[in-house]
């Protein structure tokens, strides 16, 4: 971290995957013959790659960043600053979305008398829970940081894989005895 201010960049991993895969696709149709499956694998990971470069050319990577102004989001094409006096609580919790678990950074500001939720997506991001926590609580104040919402998302978590674990077992020895 360095000490004037924390940020986190998208990583690779998503663009490097598509390209992989539309490799493997052009492979697996040159050698094997062009079935629906080659096909289709082409064209969604190549249609996959261009959205990349198009985000990546045009608007840059996403960053979080945290300094002792606020918390900066820059997401495609939109900008957002979120000053320390803004915000009220954060929380590092796993969030779910179209059968995909991510962690998030969850904000909580005051916008006149109404509550606004700010999510900004730490899973894609070249960071760490700890490191997060850390800057929010050495820019922002060890108040701001909810430590109790963290604590009951993970516990959630691990129950949800625990209880997957005992079933995809219990599953086994099923299939196993029949």
């Amino acid at each position: 971290m360095n000490t004037d201010k924390y940020i986190a960049k998208e990583s690779f991993t998503a663009p490097i995957l598509c390209v992989v895969m539309t490799a493997w696709c052009i492979w697996a149709g040159c050698t094997e013959g062009w079935n629906i499956l080659s096909v289709g694998g082409l064209v969604f990971f190549a249609i996959g790659m261009v959205v990349y470069i198009f985000k990546y050319v045009k608007y840059g990577r996403s960053v979080l960043m945290i300094d002792e102004t606020g918390i900066t989001i820059k997401d495609w094409h939109k900008n957002k600053l979120l000053h320390w006096d803004e915000i009220e609580k954060c929380d590092i919790a796993w969030r779910t979305a179209m059968g995909h678990c991510f962690r998030c950074l969850g904000i909580k500001t005051l916008a006149g008398k109404r509550e606004k939720f700010h999510d900004v997506r730490l899973s894609g991001k070249l960071c760490r829970n700890r490191s997060v926590r850390q800057a929010i609580e050495k820019f922002g104040g060890t108040e701001i940081f909810d430590y109790e919402g963290s604590s009951q998302q993970n516990r959630y978590v691990v129950n949800i894989m625990i209880f997957t674990l005992l079933a995809v077992f219990v599953f086994f020895i099923i299939y196993s005895i029949i």
